[in-house]
């Protein structure tokens, strides 16, 4: 019987021990990422760039294993330290998505309600993986959120109203932008301004409705290039076929006596002998707008090219400023010249870590380029 049960036990070890070997294969393998966690506990201090990447690259190798049991619980450790770090969550969303869409959905929101009520970016991955997915008041809900907490954030703005005109609410998402003009100020009033109009021109196909706001825009604030462009293309947009060249002309005066500055006036100047060639069946009206170029915004558009010359010759380009007419003279009908309208705005993953500078009206000089 004493050797029967030795002989068992010794089975025993041999049976155990292939399991037993892998086991410590398996701790040898992530002993590495192990001696790296510094900080296992939560705490409020930022965590050093080191622990960030081993916790990264640690997730990424247990990832590659394809054991979903294992890679949940390291993200659940791993979201102990680091639960203030978008870019986690995110991830472990993500790696969710593919199992259990349900699971990824509380996932997020333990992201967004508890840990991360002010960080746009989980929130914006949120509302696009809800309304994806038929889940239209969850991803309203995860808008709101982040418009509370951060209010006047530019893409969070314009994805409410994506997501009410892709539901079919087409005049919510007009009061959003709407609403949007008159909470802010200077430059991003323009901002806002544009895209009031470019969806009720676009997406209503109801241009009169911005037609008084615009007007009264550009009589309040006289020295903004993009909304006397603007001006322009929306009579030409009414006019369709038709082009009213008197109405036109006035516009251009208008710019022309504004508060611009003598570069941007030249500009007008230009596009306004462009438009009359194109438009106007009185030579005359030409002469005299050639006339007044001449006299009066030649110097100020050579003044605009000259640098845009000499920075060409740096660059060791060969475009010539010859063909600037395209530029300056502009083709009317050309609806994304001047705050014309765009498509990319409301789509559901619109590349957030890639434009940065739209959360923030503040610091949304580069949309100002498009305009």
């Amino acid at each position: 019987a004493v050797v029967s049960t030795q002989s068992t036990g010794e089975q025993m070890l041999l049976d155990m021990a292939p399991i037993h070997e892998r086991v410590l294969g398996e701790i040898e393998e992530v002993q590495s990422f192990e001696d790296g966690i510094k900080r296992p506990y939560f705490h409020v201090k930022e965590l050093e760039r080191v622990q960030l990447k081993n916790w990264k690259n640690y997730l990424d190798h247990v990832m590659a294993k394809k054991n979903n049991a294992k890679t949940v619980t390291l993200f659940e450790r791993c979201l102990i330290a680091c639960a203030l770090y978008e870019s986690f969550w995110i991830k472990y969303a993500e790696f969710m998505r593919e199992i259990d869409v349900e699971e990824t959905s509380k996932i997020y929101r333990r992201a967004c309600m508890t840990h991360l009520p002010k960080k746009p970016q989980v929130h914006l991955n949120w509302a696009a993986f809800e309304e994806q997915r038929g889940q239209v008041a969850v991803a309203r809900e995860a808008l709101a959120h982040i418009d509370t907490n951060m209010p006047g954030l530019i893409a969070v703005i314009l994805r409410r109203a994506g997501l009410e005109r892709r539901c079919g609410n087409k005049q919510q998402g007009a009061d959003i932008l709407k609403a949007a003009v008159e909470a802010s100020r200077g430059s991003t009033r323009d901002f806002w301004t544009l895209k009031y109009l470019n969806y009720t021109q676009f997406v209503l196909d109801q241009p009169h409705l911005g037609q008084e706001l615009l007007e009264a825009e550009v009589e309040a604030s006289q020295n903004s290039m993009r909304l006397y462009a603007k001006l322009l293309d929306m009579q030409n947009y009414k006019a369709q076929n038709n082009v009213d060249v008197t109405t036109a002309v006035t516009i251009f005066q208008k710019a022309l006596e504004s508060k611009l500055s003598a570069e941007e006036k030249a500009v007008f100047s230009h596009r306004r002998l462009t438009f009359l060639e194109e438009h106007s069946d009185s030579i005359e009206a030409i002469i005299i707008a050639y006339e007044d170029h001449v006299k009066n915004w030649k110097p100020a558009e050579k003044k605009r090219i000259e640098p845009m010359k000499d920075n060409n010759k740096k660059m060791g380009g060969n475009n010539k400023m010859g063909g600037g007419g395209r530029n300056y003279g502009g083709n009317y009908n050309n609806k994304q010249h001047y705050g014309g309208h765009s498509q990319g705005g409301g789509g559901y993953h619109g590349g957030y870590n890639q434009h940065q500078q739209q959360w923030y009206p503040q610091q949304q000089q580069n949309y100002n380029r498009s305009y």
